[in-house]
């Protein structure tokens, strides 16, 4: 999972998907030097699916660490206008976790 700062958006994606699913190995990253976790080509090349917030996080990748890695990125379009774990956040990641990663959905 990536944003911007690693402080709200991915971390919640992250928490929210390990929550959905606990058998995955879920890690997030910031694009930008003062993220609490900077995305590095580490963990970049380790994922397999890469979820970023915006196309902005997208470019980022393709640009710094080439476009070789394109196939591995999915754009989830969460605007940075969130806090870590607001209902509304939470609420606009599952359904669109679940379709891209093809996960059930809830057991009602």
């Amino acid at each position: 999972m990536v944003c911007t700062g690693n402080m709200d958006r991915s971390p919640t994606a992250a928490m929210v998907l390990a929550e959905m699913c606990a058998p995955m190995w879920v890690a997030s990253a910031g694009t930008e030097p003062w993220a609490k976790n900077q995305l590095t080509l580490e963990l970049v090349e380790e994922a397999d699916v890469i979820c970023v917030m915006e196309e902005a996080h997208r470019r980022f990748i393709n640009s710094r660490f080439g476009e070789s890695y394109a196939e591995k990125v999915v754009v989830l379009d969460i605007p940075d206008n969130y806090i870590c774990w607001e209902d509304e956040l939470v609420h606009l990641l599952k359904p669109k976790l679940r379709t891209i990663l093809g996960l059930p959905a809830p057991r009602r």
